[in-house]
């Protein structure tokens, strides 16, 4: 297998296990199971606000429902990259890929603080998904990148 296609994978699985570290904790707790270290291991990352959270089996996920959208949207634009880009390729798109949803997660976030507006369970979803996948953009080739040099880097050929 080559080492472009071994890296992407590893990258792939770092993701479905962080997205399985936060997910998980409600289906311990519906099996009668302990699952307070995980929910304190992501509380400095996120407010864990019951009523903003995704449940399972009536217990919410270690993060909110925005946060957990970033981390499955990114996720899944991780595993879609390939679809639309090279993994050989290291180039980065342009700022405007990821402004534009970075901006529109800040306006969701923004409008209870100036009373524009209330968002929502939806909208907190909805912006955090689109953020994440864009966010996967960035990530994948950034990763392939470090891989790569990470590979080369000290390899005796190198120094020749």
């Amino acid at each position: 297998m080559r080492s472009e296609i071994k890296s992407y994978l590893f990258l792939i699985g770092l993701a479905l296990f962080y997205d399985f570290l936060f997910t998980i904790p409600p289906v311990l707790t519906h099996l009668g199971l302990n699952a307070d270290l995980l929910y304190r291991f992501f509380q400095p990352l996120c407010h864990q606000i019951d009523e903003r959270s995704f449940h399972i089996f009536g217990n919410k996920l270690a993060v909110c429902s925005r946060c957990a959208s970033i981390y499955y949207g990114a996720t899944f634009g991780m595993i879609c990259y390939p679809l639309f880009k090279p993994l050989k390729g290291s180039h980065l798109p342009g700022l405007l890929f990821l402004a534009v949803p970075l901006g529109i997660l800040i306006a969701d976030f923004a409008m209870n603080f100036t009373e524009v507006g209330h968002n929502t369970f939806v909208s907190r979803s909805l912006t955090g998904g689109l953020f994440g996948i864009s966010l996967a953009f960035y990530i994948v080739p950034a990763w392939m990148s470090l891989m790569k040099e990470l590979k080369f880097e000290g390899s005796p050929q190198h120094e020749k």
